[in-house]
């Protein structure tokens, strides 16, 4: 076989086989090297009315202002610890958490946010189509977004808490 004779097919052939590894390496290759650093507190449950942050600090709603806030619930959240290395979550007590320094910024010191999922809604003509992934939780910066493993939870009883500072 003559490379010469044959170079506009190896040509036209590779020029697809570059697009796929360029596509392939732009996607996977920021997941390798750019992770988050932080873990952060959240708690699940109807509202936030067991718990409130002030300076940063975790406090507990005084008993006699749940009474005049209509929307609380009587079913008290539950106060998680996000380890973001081993990509789980533990339930840790109010006390514990009290002792937690936090950083209550939406954005992490080494830039990365909790996103919500969002509304897949089909390709034309197939707009029909609405799958939904409301419940989920990602973190994302830096170009790379990573699903956490949170227990399927509805769309506004998870509630971020803050980083946990190092």
């Amino acid at each position: 076989m003559n490379i010469k004779n044959n170079f506009p097919l190896i040509f036209g052939i590779s020029i697809p086989l570059l697009m796929i590894t360029f596509v392939f390496l732009s996607i996977y290759l920021p997941q390798i090297f750019v992770k988050p650093q932080y873990d952060f507190l959240y708690l699940l449950g109807d509202n936030n009315c067991y718990v409130q942050q002030k300076n940063m600090q975790i406090y507990a709603v005084e008993n006699s202002e749940l009474i005049y806030n209509q929307g609380c619930s009587s079913k008290e959240p539950k106060i998680f610890f996000y380890n973001i290395k081993n990509n789980e979550s533990k339930e840790i007590t109010f006390e514990e958490a009290k002792r937690s320094d936090l950083n209550e910024q939406i954005q992490s010191p080494d830039g990365f946010e909790i996103v919500y999922g969002s509304k897949e809604g089909g390709f034309f003509p197939f707009f029909f189509y609405s799958g939904s992934d409301y419940s989920s939780r990602y973190i994302k910066g830096h170009n790379v977004s990573k699903k956490l493993n949170i227990q399927p939870i509805g769309y506004n009883n998870f509630i971020f808490l803050g980083w946990v500072k190092k």
